[in-house]
């Protein structure tokens, strides 16, 4: 079963009703103090603000019922009416707390229930528990009629797991965990490093009432925290349409661009816009829509087509006036064209300060420089930047971090504008006049070759320019079609061993190449910085490297059965009898944990960013880089407990999406053949290991834990055995289409 971090539910979003999200770590730290004797609390090793603590109300944590069936109250006491009830294994949102009891949000209700019923899970967020005082007592469960378990001295640190009430679970290694009275500890969130460096001169404040920070750059990750209206956060850098930043008491997270404001601390009347399809900075007049229901157009004048709606009150940054029309960016950042009679406080003629404006709305992605300066020059350098030199002084200073498509990031200095790429690109310069200039950036197809190398054929597409493909493929024969690029290169013959022909084709709507296969086997894309690389290995399962994602583990033991029995404990069993099968067959497995209670293990080398998800999930892709193909063993849960079957998930939004939708259907053939499954079919979904991952990827549903029956049978070995064997099979004819039935 995925919950949480894996977002298989889009977890509801609720301002914050308590303390303010920066005075809550405060309150906790006196609270500690008053508890336990301020004396200690300023030697503590806190002292030097470096380390963050958690919220003290545990909102956007998430908690697992831990008793059997468990009533759902209207408020924090058992005197308060029963609303629903929930069963052992159910995840709740929480909201907020109160002494004992926890405010929930389940199935988009809110409602109360005991703390002593759930445990909050913390190690998903690699919170850490700090021993605060001297021989503290470790016992065996979470109270004092449990028995010690061992000492442990002021200090020391251990991995949370989970809070219930007022005791820890800490973890001790090699799947062993202990319980200790919360006021005996401080939990606090991971430790800023020192090289972690934050833009200290732009803010970041929610655009409406409230905006979240989540864990991951997507909606229905963990939260981490949530931003008032009052409230603002540093932003550290942002990739495509989300925000890294900083908010109170160090606590780092991503913020969705359109639901945020950028300022700059320096020059309050510069403003940056973040959102999926277009970024910017300036300093722009504005003009407010005063009707409802406005159709924003893709030109100016009616008959250009309906790009979005504005409504009544919605504030436009104005980037040009043509007649009776006003071209701007929406609020959800769309770059768009409103007739000016439509709005107030924008007169005809009216122009920005200066305005940059880069919209991705389509395959050719147009960059737009507005300001007053008579002249400009448009200078590429050998290091990927371009300088748009302009005649006249911007008079402020600013940055943008883009890291979307070939943009890195765009700045503006003295004069110039300076945009810097992440590859080198390809452009036109659409106009050039007084006061303007746009650059059109699509791909160019340079060449095409094939290289051999021992363990297959690599086809490469190179480009100048970003270019991200889409694949299709009928048997042996695949086609890559590259939107909006062009071709620059000598017509010739490409042909391998496995890769047969090439045929190169262009339109004005891009280049198409068409492969044809001597074995119509798997394929691995790769993009690299001006170039696509197609890796077309040798078939059969010898030398492959294969990822095998045991899910849950260490202190999150994912859905429980009717009986108690744990997603964790069956997912790791399957999980080793595939990989003994895979072994024996000649393939590499890497298991993304070593046993049934450890957390995931990262490749050694592994180090992300400071702007990047360095969680569970996280570790668990890293493996991918080094991988031909990547699978997720999960076991569902459903509030039915009739429900039954075996689904498979992949992303359709990745690079490797259609050999991922291959791999997905094989095994839903193999393994349902293989179990007597109802085949549930292959499902698009945004799941963190499969959207992550740089290989094909699938995370398979194996089971229903929650069905009574499907619990029984995975308690089998029997079962288990022919789990493994299905997905044997179907990673088998992956690698040999040719030798199986029914070859794609």
């Amino acid at each position: 079963m995925i919950r949480h971090s894996l977002m298989k539910c889009s977890v509801r979003t609720t301002g914050c009703r308590n303390k303010p999200v920066w005075l809550r770590p405060l309150l906790l730290a006196v609270t500690l103090c008053l508890a336990v004797n301020t004396a200690w609390c300023a030697n503590t090793v806190f002292s030097n603000g470096n380390t963050p603590l958690v919220t003290s109300d545990f909102s956007g944590f998430k908690g697992v019922v831990v008793g059997d069936a468990c009533n759902l109250r209207s408020g924090p006491g058992t005197h308060y009416s029963v609303s629903g009830m929930v069963l052992e294994g159910t995840w709740l949102d929480i909201l907020s707390t109160e002494n004992d009891w926890l405010k929930i949000s389940h199935k988009g209700k809110e409602a109360w229930i005991a703390g002593w019923l759930v445990d909050i899970d913390l190690s998903s967020r690699s919170i850490t528990a700090v021993i605060t005082r001297t021989d503290v007592n470790m016992r065996q469960g979470p109270g004092t009629n449990f028995p010690v378990a061992g000492l442990t001295q002021r200090g020391h640190t251990y991995p949370a797991e989970a809070k219930r009430n007022d005791w820890i679970r800490i973890s001790l290694g090699s799947g062993r965990t202990a319980w200790i009275s919360e006021p005996l500890l401080q939990l606090t969130l991971p430790t800023i490093k020192e090289t972690d460096e934050v833009v200290g001169d732009m803010l970041v404040r929610p655009r409406g009432q409230t905006a979240t920070v989540y864990q991951s750059p997507i909606k229905g990750s963990p939260v981490m925290a949530r931003l008032s209206s009052q409230d603002s956060a540093r932003y550290i850098t942002s990739r495509g349409a989300w925000i890294a930043v900083q908010a109170s008491a160090g606590i780092k997270g991503w913020v969705y661009g359109p639901d945020t404001a950028i300022s700059s601390v320096n020059d309050p009347s510069l403003s940056f816009g973040v959102s999926e399809t277009s970024w910017s900075l300036g300093k722009y007049s504005v003009t407010t829509v005063n009707a409802t229901d406005v159709n924003f157009r893709a030109g100016p004048g009616t008959n250009y087509p309906v790009i979005s709606m504005v409504q009544k009150g919605d504030v436009l940054r104005v980037l040009e006036v043509r007649d009776r029309w006003i071209r701007g960016i929406s609020p959800k950042g769309i770059v768009g064209w409103i007739a000016s009679w439509l709005t107030k406080g924008a007169p005809a003629g009216t122009s920005p300060g200066f305005s940059i404006a880069l919209d991705a709305s389509s395959s050719v992605r147009t960059l737009t420089v507005q300001g007053p300066f008579q002249s400009c020059q448009v200078l590429s350098k050998e290091d990927n930047t371009l300088v748009i030199s302009t005649s006249n002084f911007f008079k402020t200073a600013g940055r943008l971090d883009i890291n979307a498509y070939e943009f890195e990031s765009v700045k503006v200095e003295g004069s110039d504008v300076i945009v810097k790429f992440t590859e080198t690109p390809s452009y036109v310069v659409r106009e050039q006049t007084a006061g303007k200039v746009v650059l059109g950036f699509a791909p160019t197809v340079t060449a095409v070759d094939v290289r051999h190398e021992d363990d297959g054929e690599i086809l490469t597409v190179h480009t100048l320019g970003y270019t991200w493909p889409t694949v299709t493929r009928n048997g042996g024969s695949v086609t890559m079609f590259l939107p909006g690029a062009s071709y620059a290169g000598q017509t010739s013959q490409v042909q391998g061993d496995i890769v047969k022909h090439v045929d190169i084709g262009f339109t004005n709507d891009g280049v198409s190449l068409s492969l044809d296969t001597s074995h119509g086997g798997t394929y691995l894309l790769k993009k690299n910085a001006n170039s696509l690389e197609a890796f077309f290995p040798h078939p059969g399962l010898a030398g492959k490297a294969i990822v095998i994602d045991p899910g849950h583990g260490g202190g999150d033991p994912g859905a429980s059965g009717p009986t108690g029995y744990q997603e964790r404990t069956v997912n790791w069993k399957i999980a080793v009898k595939l990989r003994d099968l895979l072994e024996n067959a000649g393939a590499t497995v890497i298991l993304t944990r070593l046993g049934e209670f450890e957390d995931a293990t990262p490749p050694e080398e592994w180090e992300p960013g400071i702007d990047e998800y360095s969680g569970d999930l996280a570790k668990r892709t890293a493996w991918s880089y080094q991988a031909h193909a990547f699978i997720s063993i999960h076991n569902d849960w459903h509030s039915n407990r009739q429900a039954a079957g075996t689904t498979s998930y992949i992303c359709g939004s990745t690079l490797n999406a259609s050999e991922s939708t291959r791999l997905a259907e094989l095994i839903q053939k193999h393994a349902t053949a293989s179990l007597g499954t109802f085949d549930r079919g292959v499902r698009d979904a945004n799941f963190f290991v499969n959207r992550e991952s740089h290989c094909p990827s699938v995370l398979v549903e194996v089971m229903y834990l929650s069905n009574p029956r499907e619990e029984n049978l995975l308690k089998q070995s029997y079962v288990q055995d022919a789990a493994a064997q299905g997905i044997f099979k179907a990673i088998e004819q992956y690698f040999s289409p040719a030798a199986g039935a029914g070859a794609y």
